[in-house]
């Protein structure tokens, strides 16, 4: 047993190992296993974490409180309908408007770059608010305040819920995926070095500016990204669908789940997700509720659910011996005795 051990690792990473396929498995197989309304459900909380995914690169590695996420987020939902509408295939036309999404991103940047704490969050608010306004006169693109439908996209052998699925899933993965490794190489490192010494950064020859527009521009095209699929899982899109209600709810993907967690939104989009459902019929009522989790998340929770694992194993090992050595007059004594 123990020979079997040194050759397929510990068993806490084979049990990893085992969930890790047993998820993948059932994430595969679950339009086979749910009925419609739960899988348009789960569709939204795949689009909700990946858009939150950008603010973990924005506000939980470079550190900057940006406000912008629903406006990106129409950016790519309104360009990537548009473009399909003119004959655009679905990936390309996703793809452009995520660029799309990163341009304004670097835009807003610019000057934003220049700012820190609430005069930035209200700059990148102001944004949001002119992107809402945008959407409403761009009449030949947006439909305007009548709004525009979805071409849905219908993958081979699968039904529109299906293919919505497994398009919202692939994105999904390989989102996280680069996000997962862009936290581990150089950038993930300059990012958080702007964070936390800004003022020491260009000693260690890195400039704060490019660090920060990239780090909008990345979650830009994320957020863009994610809206050709919000676009898919909603069907008809209309400007109030991305004003300040769902940036509220993305703050509370964001800080309930942990900002600096890339498991993170993945946990708030979840929490989100099952508390529209159930708070569907409170109306305006919404934004107090999502308001109150908000301010006791930051109270209670200031990293979010997702570093609950952390706090409980330092709990732990603060509560038990911190080894099995004996009191220092203790150990004193015995490397006398030993002399």
């Amino acid at each position: 047993m123990k020979a079997l051990t040194l050759l397929t690792g510990s068993p806490w990473r084979m049990a990893g190992a085992a969930g890790a396929v047993a998820a993948a498995v059932v994430l595969l197989a679950l339009p086979g296993l749910i009925n419609p309304y739960l899988l348009f459900q789960a569709c939204l909380v795949l689009v909700t974490a990946t858009a939150g995914l950008g603010l973990v690169l924005i506000m939980g590695w470079s550190g900057q409180i940006v406000l912008a996420q629903a406006g990106f987020l129409g950016v790519g939902a309104y360009g990537t309908t548009y473009l399909v509408a003119q004959g655009w295939s679905w990936p390309v036309a996703a793809l452009t408007a995520g660029l799309i999404a990163a341009l304004f991103g670097v835009l807003i940047g610019l000057p934003a770059t220049r700012l820190r704490g609430f005069y930035l969050a209200i700059a990148t608010l102001a944004f949001a608010e002119l992107m809402t306004r945008i959407f409403v006169e761009a009449t030949p693109i947006t439909g305007g305040i009548a709004g525009v439908a979805v071409e849905p996209v219908v993958l081979p052998g699968l039904d529109a819920d299906g293919s919505r699925w497994y398009l919202c899933l692939g994105v999904a993965a390989v989102t996280t995926v680069a996000v997962m490794r862009i936290g581990r190489a150089g950038l993930g490192r300059r990012l958080r070095v702007v964070r936390d010494a800004e003022i020491a950064a260009p000693s260690l020859g890195l400039s704060p500016t490019k660090t920060k527009l990239l780090a909008f521009a990345l979650s830009a095209f994320i957020a863009g990204i994610s809206g050709a699929l919000y676009a898919q899982c909603l069907s008809y899109l209309t400007p109030e669908i991305f004003d300040m209600a769902l940036l509220i709810e993305f703050l509370v993907i964001a800080f309930l789940g942990g900002v600096s967690y890339v498991a993170g939104p993945f946990l708030g989009a979840v929490v989100v997700v099952v508390l529209r459902d159930l708070l569907q019929d409170l109306g305006s009522w919404q934004r107090l509720v999502y308001g109150l989790i908000l301010a006791l998340a930051i109270a209670f929770l200031p990293r979010g659910l997702a570093s609950l694992p952390a706090r409980l194993r330092a709990r732990r090992s603060s509560s038990s011996p911190a080894s099995e050595q004996p009191p220092a007059q203790e150990r004193a004594d015995l490397t006398g005795a030993s002399r």
